[in-house]
């Protein structure tokens, strides 16, 4: 046995992080987590847009397939009305061609 007292060894000094609330890993995570919700955010908004844009084209094709059909409408109706004009035109005009020709009798 040994008469030397023992002696605690001295402990080495703790050294305190010079940023303690710092973690990089965690902040990295964080950032990830940040950096993929505002992608998924701005995907769904691009997605949101799109439909939006798709049912406005839809309603912008429907209104100009009736305002085509309308304009067919009209088209066939001045044509139509145009035809009618020319045959009574054309009865007026002989009606009166028939009366200045007519045969004066008697006089």
């Amino acid at each position: 046995m040994s008469t030397e007292p023992k002696t605690a060894k001295p402990e080495a000094p703790k050294s305190e992080p010079q940023f303690p609330s710092f973690d990089p890993l965690a902040y990295w995570a964080t950032v990830q987590q940040t950096f993929q919700r505002a992608t998924a955010d701005a995907s769904g908004r691009a997605q949101a847009f799109a439909d939006q844009y798709a049912a406005l084209e839809a309603q912008l094709v429907q209104r100009a397939q009736g305002a085509v059909a309308t304009w067919v409408q009209l088209t066939q109706d001045a044509l139509t009305y145009g035809a009618q004009l020319s045959a009574e035109a054309r009865k007026i005009s002989l009606d009166a061609f028939r009366k200045v020709s007519a045969p004066v009798t008697g006089a």
